[in-house]
Parts: C-alpha cells; sequence; structure tokens
C-alpha cells in the first residue's frame, strides 16, 4: 500500500505540473497518439503476466504497468 500512496502522490505532482506549465510534458506531445491507442493492448498483456508470473516479477509486472498509466494519463 505503502508503494501504490508514492505512485499516486507522483502522478499528482506531475499532473499539476502539467496544468501549470504544459511545456514540462512536451516532449512527449509525439507519443501521445500511440500511448492512447495502445491502451487496451498494453493493460491486457500486463494483466496476463500479473497472472502467469509470481510475487517478485508481479511487482516488476504491476510497476511497468503504473508507469504505463502515468504516461497515459500525462499526453
Amino acid at each position: 500500500m505503502r508503494t501504490l500512496g508514492i505512485i499516486l502522490v507522483f502522478l499528482g505532482i506531475v499532473l499539476l505540473v502539467r496544468e501549470f506549465n504544459p511545456a514540462f510534458i512536451s516532449w512527449l506531445a509525439p507519443y501521445a497518439h500511440q500511448i492512447k491507442g495502445a491502451f487496451w493492448g498494453v493493460t491486457l498483456i500486463a494483466f496476463g503476466l500479473y497472472m502467469l508470473t509470481r510475487r517478485t516479477a508481479r511487482k516488476l509486472v504491476l510497476i511497468a504497468y503504473l508507469i504505463y498509466l502515468l504516461l497515459y494519463l500525462v499526453v
């Protein structure tokens, strides 16, 4: 739960910075279409990997998916 809290705080900070300074995320603008278009594919792959892996690998899959969600929400 602590890790999830840290990730949510980081996400909130990034979203606030994007709101007040849009140039902060401008380097991701060319990739916005690809990031948003791949949402369901990435979600299904991450869910499948989460179900197939053991405890340590599950954390890695979860972290990778949360990074993707961060990118999805920011762009």
